[in-house]
């Protein structure tokens, strides 16, 4: 085995950390000396370029760079088709490129192979997204030790440098999405008690605001609406460097040209903060809901942690010291910590694996128990004859968790296949029109059973939050095996390996 790292996939940004030699988490400098790479692939013939260099000609080459995939992660609709080639790509293909190129960077900067990587995601990705991530992680091919959630890993990072104990809220707001989380730390144990989000909430969304105000403004100076996408492109960059501005400025000026016409359009803090405070009740809204579901008051929490560069706005801050009623903790870097946490946790898991302590300074030890975000269960028929679910794992649920349910059974005599739906919801008895159907499991029992033949299925959720499948024979108590479910959302193995060859042999750089 190689190195090990872990890896903080984002949206606009992505980082990589690994475990130096006297047990400390540290960010591993990119190609270009940096601690982060954007998130961003161009497609330039046979070269694939990743990272500072792709988004340097977004301006130029819009139609050839895809940025912000992570939102359409388990996606099997998305597909990006760039205007200088032939070739389509779907989110899980895009991710592993970038997961490439941070690997192949690592290992220059660390002087060896990375080859194990632990790689993380929004709190409140469902069981697809997370299966995505895994398959682009093997896509970039890697050995895939996990995923881990990114307010855990922040915590865990947080943690062992400060040692704290006691009740930690994380607000994630990142470039992407959008995670809260409560969890217990304490004497090198990270208990996540509760999570909610919004996968699609976050930096994005208040630059198209900020957009929509510029474009506005330039409409109303007598300027023609903008369609043309490598001047919309550019005014993107722009407004995203306008946001930061305004994160340390009352005003940022935003340029804008088309058709003849430049105008100097300056935005106030006060008007984009007002702009988007729909975006910002949003994350109030989930951040009360997280300390109710964890069964708290916010004079329980002990400390606020804020993760995510969107943090940095003002008015975020000033949101959570409200609601929270007290100043969120500011000393945790918001772009390095979760990738910080992800490496402790690899180091924990490949430990684990080798049945050995794992190596962190000063001897400390961490142990990680994280919950299922959203509710796994199985499509039934009701009294009423509708389809509606059956919740068997609920909710922010302790995970490796396993739920046995006897209440199943053969529905026609001489029936030798079991054909079960699997649900992602968060309510039991709903019309299955308010559910995720994640896919099918089909499994083939060792004889044909008249009707009402009892059936046991067992719901399995392991440390990734991956759904399993399995099924016994009531009728003579035979372990029938493992469903495979047949996921809609993620790729089959066969797509997999195709496109790990094809990966393996790209130059991407």
């Amino acid at each position: 085995m190689g190195r090990v790292v872990g890896i903080d996939l984002g949206t606009t940004f992505s980082a990589v950390a690994a475990m130096s030699a006297d047990g400390r988490a540290e960010i591993v400098h990119n190609r270009d000396g940096k601690n982060t790479t954007p998130s961003v692939v161009l497609f330039d013939g046979d070269d694939i370029l990743v990272g500072e260099a792709a988004k340097n000609q977004i301006a130029s080459s819009s139609g050839d760079i895809v940025s912000y995939v992570k939102r359409h992660m388990g996606s099997r609709d998305y597909v990006f088709m760039p205007d200088s080639s032939d070739g389509s790509y779907g989110p899980e293909h895009i991710s592993a490129f970038i997961l490439k190129y941070l690997v192949d960077g690592a290992s220059e900067a660390l002087g060896e192979p990375v080859t194990d990587a632990l790689i993380t995601v929004p709190a409140y990705f469902d069981e697809g997204q997370r299966n995505a991530t895994k398959q682009a992680g093997v896509i970039a091919g890697l050995n895939v030790l996990g995923v881990l959630n990114e307010p855990t890993a922040a915590a865990v990072s947080y943690g062992i440098d400060t040692g704290f104990e006691g009740t930690v809220l994380v607000y994630d707001l990142g470039g992407g999405t959008f995670d809260v989380t409560v969890m217990k730390s304490g004497r090198g144990v990270v208990d996540i008690v509760s999570t909610e989000g919004d996968r699609n909430l976050g930096g994005f969304d208040f630059d198209n605001v900020l957009i929509e105000l510029v474009l506005r403004e330039f409409v109303g100076r007598g300027g023609q609406p903008i369609t043309d996408t490598a001047i919309l492109a550019g005014l993107r960059e722009r407004v995203e460097a306008a946001k930061l501005r305004l994160s340390t400025s009352a005003s940022a000026p935003v340029f804008v040209s088309s058709d003849g016409m430049t105008e100097k359009i300056v935005i106030t803090r006060e008007q984009f903060e007002s702009a988007t405070i729909d975006l910002m009740l949003r994350t109030e809204y989930i951040l009360e809901n997280v300390v109710e579901a964890a069964g708290l008051r916010f004079a329980d929490i002990d400390k606020v942690l804020l993760v995510g560069g969107s943090t940095r706005m003002p008015m975020v801050r000033s949101l959570v010291a409200r609601v929270a009623g007290r100043e969120p903790d500011t000393t945790v870097h918001p772009d390095e910590a979760v990738a910080l946490g992800a490496a402790i946790a690899a180091e924990v898991r490949t430990a684990h694996s080798q049945n050995r302590e794992a190596e962190l300074a000063e001897g400390k030890t961490v142990r990680i128990s994280d919950v299922v975000s959203h509710g796994l269960g199985v499509a039934i028929q009701s009294s009423a004859g509708t389809m509606v679910n059956y919740l068997l794992i609920k909710p922010n649920t302790t995970i490796p968790c396993q739920i046995a349910v006897d209440d199943f059974g053969t529905v026609a005599d001489g029936q030798s296949e079991l054909n079960v739906q699997i649900t992602e919801s968060d309510e039991d008895g709903c019309d299955l029109r308010y559910t995720n159907i994640l896919g099918t499991s089909l499994l083939k029992l060792s004889q044909p059973r008249p009707a009402g033949s009892p059936i046991r299925v067992v719901f399995s959720c392991d440390i990734d939050g991956v759904l399993h499948v399995e099924v016994t024979d009531l009728a003579d108590n035979s372990y029938v095996g493992e469903m495979e479910i047949l996921r809609t959302a993620t790729l089959s193995d066969a797509e997999v390996s195709d496109l790990t060859r094809e990966t393996a042999s790209a130059a991407v750089q």
